[in-house]
């Protein structure tokens, strides 16, 4: 499924409308850099009642958890080398926080360790098209329902 976003505004609204309704699960976020994976992060965590102002990503310090309602766990894989990711035991992290926290995960540049990411994940891969941007989503076939009836 393909949806366009022509601002910042937008993709924060297609953001807010996954936050608001699909349940708890991992979002990986894939793209170049300044495409609008932060944004979308922003306008997530936005509809959850966080000041978009406090969302950054994560890129040192490698994640960010946010005590919301669900809780929000924000990655950013885009530093990180493959040799690290025994020692650092991430795809647990992202499977408890989305079982026993029954909380969401949303991780940038998922593309680059695609293996940290559970079979169930939603990808959301953002490109250019003209002035605009356009977000491919795949996704489990339940989450592509809903989004095409909104």
């Amino acid at each position: 499924m393909m949806l366009t976003t022509n601002s910042p505004e937008e993709t924060e609204t297609i953001a807010k409308w996954f936050a608001d309704n699909i349940d708890p699960t991992a979002i990986a976020l894939v793209g170049t850099l300044g495409i609008g994976k932060t944004c979308f992060a922003k306008g997530f965590l936005s509809a959850l009642g966080v000041d978009k102002a406090e969302v950054s990503s994560p890129t040192f310090s490698l994640l960010h958890e946010y005590e919301t309602e669900p809780p929000v766990l924000h990655l950013d894989l885009y530093r990180l080398e493959s040799d690290e990711l025994p020692n650092l035991g991430l795809d647990e992290r992202i499977d408890d926080h989305i079982e026993y926290e029954n909380g969401f995960v949303l991780v940038e540049w998922a593309n680059l360790h695609p293996q940290l990411m559970p079979p169930e994940t939603i990808w959301l891969t953002f490109s250019e098209e003209n002035e605009g941007r356009i977000i491919q989503v795949k996704g489990p076939d339940m989450v592509l329902q809903r989004l095409r009836a909104w």
